[in-house]
């Protein structure tokens, strides 16, 4: 159970002040030990100052009149599902048309976006696609084979057999709970002996390596983690560079993002399959980049391979595909991604661990994209309410008779899309 539910702020108008707006936002890393008293005093304490805000309006507060379904539509799903902080950004046509910040999280604050981050691992491989560095098809053993000093080799033979392309589409052959939890094995145990913050991936590579696969490569789809830590030590191989330099240079900065990091908390551990911090028009700015473009980042076999389903299918319906770190929906070729995190945890090093975050992306085919951010609910664990927000921004996608011509990503710091060839 969380430590602590947040009370339930009405979201019509962004709240400021940096720190407190951080602490009714997340649930709280409480430390444990003789200072008994904090996990009881602390929370009482914010969910006291949380419960009055001070409803300031600001700039971004303000949506356009051809643009207000969205914000109607989001604000009913907000109250409908209990969310005290969120965020939403609406693209077309690679303007940015929408930011709004609601509760205590502004429009342009950069947030976890947790699983939303295999998307920039994927466009990253396919940085070292383009410069032919590696293919779909190259077999990950050899790829990883400099690391095996360090790390240990793979228990398993079949590891050396996993493809690119395996890892990209969660067809490598790990469970989806390795390890007894939803993220790599090894993390509960590292979490008992060090900080969060100071937990990185390259951590979790000997137990990962010890893993027994539970199916051939290749085969069967099964959502993991796992793979896409592997891009990311295998970004760091072939570039020499740390995985949140070389994807912050190749693929964000490209995308008119400056400054991009791995979150401060979570992201060393999450790293490659769930770690960047960005904002809901940072996140929309790089989607510009799986939108077709000359020239572009993509090179041509990977831009095919990105709306092609065949060997991609998550199940046997044939509605909805895994491909280049996103979700493919057929027959309309719209992408999507969710992206969770809960992790609920006692007598880690940093006391009780109590998190629940989730976001939500789409670019859909008509050159219409949004985000959104938000507390109490994900995928894990409320994917009624995931299908609600989903059906929620289609609606109010199909309510927009015409659209702002302005761009607002200048105004949250964002350039325009710079590609080389």
């Amino acid at each position: 159970m969380p430590l602590y539910e947040p009370a339930h702020v009405p979201l019509r108008a962004h709240v400021p002040g940096g720190a407190m707006r951080r602490a009714c936002a997340r649930p709280l890393l409480v430390e444990s030990g003789a200072k008994w008293i904090l996990p009881l005093l602390v929370p009482a304490l914010l969910l006291a100052a949380c419960a009055r805000p001070t409803t300031t309006s600001i700039a971004e507060e303000h949506a356009p009149s051809a643009l207000r379904a969205f914000d109607q539509e989001f604000l009913g799903w907000t109250d409908r599902f209990h969310v005290s902080s969120a965020s939403l950004a609406v693209m077309r046509d690679d303007r940015l048309v929408l930011a709004r910040g609601y509760g205590w999280r502004r429009a342009g604050e950069r947030v976890d976006i947790w699983s939303l981050s295999k998307a920039i691992t994927g466009v990253c491989i396919a940085t070292l696609i383009r410069e032919r560095k590696i293919t779909l098809e190259d077999p990950i053993g050899p790829l990883l084979s400099p690391l095996y000093a360090r790390y240990g080799t793979p228990a398993d033979a079949r590891f050396a057999r996993i493809t690119i392309a395996d890892l990209l589409t969660h067809r490598g052959g790990w469970p989806r709970q390795p390890g007894g939890n939803g993220f790599a094995p090894g993390l509960p145990q590292l979490l008992q002996q060090r900080s969060v913050r100071s937990v990185s991936a390259d951590a979790l590579m000997t137990e990962i390596l010890r893993f027994p696969l539970s199916r051939d490569p290749g085969v069967e789809y099964e959502y993991s983690n796992v793979g896409y830590l592997l891009l990311g030590q295998i970004i760091e191989v072939r570039t020499g560079q740390k995985y949140a330099d070389a994807c912050g240079g190749r693929v964000l900065a490209r995308a008119g993002i400056r400054n991009a990091a791995l979150d401060s908390t979570w992201g060393g551990v999450l790293h490659s399959a769930g770690g960047w911090s960005l904002s809901g028009p940072e996140y929309l700015a790089f989607l510009r980049l799986l939108r077709q473009r000359q020239p572009d980042v993509l090179p041509s076999e990977v831009r095919a391979w990105l709306t092609d389903p065949q060997g991609k299918w998550i199940d046997a319906s044939g509605g909805r595909a895994y491909t280049l770190g996103v979700m493919l929906r057929m027959p309309a070729r719209n992408l999507f991604h969710g992206g969770s995190w809960t992790w609920r945890q006692s007598g880690t090093r940093d006391g009780t661990i109590a998190t629940k975050e989730g976001t939500w992306a789409v670019l859909a085919s008509d050159g219409t994209a949004w985000f959104a951010s938000f507390d109490t609910v994900n995928a894990d664990e409320n994917s009624d309410a995931i299908r609600a927000l989903d059906a929620t921004l289609w609606r109010a996608r199909e309510a927009v008779s015409s659209w702002p011509e302005r761009d607002l990503f200048a105004e949250f710091g964002v350039g325009p899309v710079t590609i080389n060839d």
